[in-house]
């Protein structure tokens, strides 16, 4: 199973985690989002849209908090049983040792776009381009998901990524 969050962050874009969701979901993987939505008529129609695409929701949270909580984020990785990647899209900094932690004992690879701190040692950590209209990055992530998904470590999903999808690894 592949965890993608954080979803519906005040102030911030969650495009990028739904399209990572998308992509994954399409090849057949397991996805669920983890996050938090606002309670009213928008949260209804982002889990319909969710829920359309193939992408389980047990774990958002339909609150008025700007931002899901560390212990709400354990927590949801405590419930979801199976996890094998773990992909979080700009997190707070206070996330990132749930994250880890979980990563840890489920052997899950954690993949950050964003800035990391130093609880992430283990993690991939992607810089997002300032635009990507075609969802390339996205898809490349994604990609990468499925393949740790599927139990490859996270050095040859890297490798096996960026040599599928013909990727400069140094641009």
């Amino acid at each position: 199973m592949i965890v993608v969050g954080i979803l519906d962050v005040p102030g911030q874009d969650d495009d990028l985690a739904v399209e990572v969701a998308r992509r994954a979901a399409a090849t057949g993987a397991r996805v669920e989002m983890v996050g938090v939505v606002p309670g009213d008529s928008a949260g209804d129609r982002r889990l319909v849209e969710l829920a359309s695409a193939g992408i389980g929701h047990a774990t958002v949270t339909r609150t008025g908090a700007d931002a899901i909580e560390p212990a709400d984020l354990e927590l949801a990785l405590r419930y979801l049983p199976e996890i094998r990647a773990i992909v979080l899209v700009r997190p707070d900094a206070s996330l990132l040792p749930a994250a880890s932690a979980a990563a840890s004992w489920t052997a899950a690879g954690l993949v950050i776009i964003g800035p990391a701190g130093e609880s992430t040692a283990d993690a991939i950590v992607l810089d997002p381009p300032p635009s990507d209209p075609e969802g390339t990055f996205a898809g490349f992530v994604a990609a990468l998901a499925v393949r740790l998904d599927a139990g490859e470590p996270a050095g040859a999903a890297w490798s096996s990524t960026v040599a599928d999808l013909a990727v400069d690894p140094d641009p």
